[in-house]
């Protein structure tokens, strides 16, 4: 079977290449697997994003609904109108905040003082 050093030098080489190919598809096996938690990391990603721009455009949506009830709210009853829609607004945002981190809250926050900041401003109108 073995006549000379050749016919070994073929089956050490055949079985190297055969150690190689399963390296290989190892390797292709686990790059597969890397990319897959990848892309699935990214599409959760994508989704709370989505979620994120969703409830800020609602409560942008809010607020604007809000100004304009103050506006209309600003020739009838003012001061009493702005504190409660104020407290409105504030409850609907901690309820719907409640899943969002502390940088979304603090984004909430400063726009609630500008629509507070506002307010204030019709409610000085109103009383001169």
């Amino acid at each position: 079977m073995l006549d000379n050093s050749k016919d070994i030098l073929y089956i050490v080489i055949s079985f190297c290449i055969i150690w190689v190919t399963v390296f290989l598809c190892y390797m292709f096996y686990f790059a597969a697997r890397i990319l897959k938690n990848v892309n699935s990391i990214v599409e959760e990603f994508r989704l709370r994003l989505q979620r994120i721009t969703e409830t800020i455009n609602s409560i942008q949506e809010k607020v604007e609904g809000i100004a304009s009830i103050i506006g209309m709210a600003k020739e009838t009853a003012g001061g009493m109108v702005k504190n409660f829609i104020t407290k409105k607004a504030r409850n609907f945002m901690d309820d719907k905040m409640d899943d969002f981190g502390d940088v979304a809250k603090d984004a909430v926050d400063r726009a609630m003082e500008a629509a507070q900041k506002k307010v204030k401003k019709m409610a000085k109108k109103i009383k001169k």
